[in-house]
């Protein structure tokens, strides 16, 4: 399942959210934030990204959660841990994108912040790698979608945080300690 709510945050929030995360620190994201405990294998994924939204903009976090939770989706129908990011991918990092699953968790989202670029957005993929799905990237759009669905991010562009594809990554499962995504998701 997938699913695309636009103009997701109230604008002036949007506003907040975007400029305060334009402020923050970003740094290259070398492997899956939970392949210690929930992958075999290491990757290495394309783009920067800041520490997690829980630890440096809490108020945001939770405001955004709060938002998820308020569309009442099947996806948050029962109780769920999740971690947040701010992440930044541009042009160069098209060559190391690749088609994947977020597996080790139950669903994720994308919270579109950069300027609106149609010629980018998200890829969705069937179980033999054919295109099933094309969300295109507009500000303030958000997709929400099971974590088992193929996917990956299509065309990133700009050079640097003033005009890369610039979102808010979110993943969540069911019944999971938190305490272990908490210590593998701040590595």
């Amino acid at each position: 399942m997938i699913t695309v709510i636009d103009n997701f945050l109230p604008q002036d929030l949007f506003k907040s959210v975007h400029n305060q995360i334009k402020n923050c620190d970003f740094n290259p994201l070398t492997k899956d934030p939970a392949a210690d405990s929930y992958k075999s294998s290491e990757v290495e994924y394309p783009g920067m990204r800041t520490e997690a939204l829980k630890k440096i903009m809490p108020f945001e976090d939770s405001y955004i959660i709060q938002h998820i939770d308020e569309e009442r989706l099947p996806f948050t129908s029962q109780p769920y841990t999740y971690w947040q990011y701010a992440h930044l991918r541009v042009e160069d990092d098209n060559k190391n994108d690749f088609i994947h699953t977020d597996g080790w968790m139950n669903f994720a989202w994308l919270l579109y912040l950069s300027k609106t670029n149609l010629e980018s957005g998200t890829k969705f993929y069937t179980n033999d790698n054919d295109e099933h799905a094309f969300v295109r990237f507009v500000q303030n759009r958000f997709v929400i979608f099971d974590c088992n669905i193929k996917h990956r991010a299509f065309n990133n562009h700009g050079k640097d945080l003033k005009d890369g594809r610039l979102t808010v990554n979110g993943f969540a499962a069911y019944d999971m300690d938190p305490s272990k995504i908490a210590y593998n998701m701040e590595k």
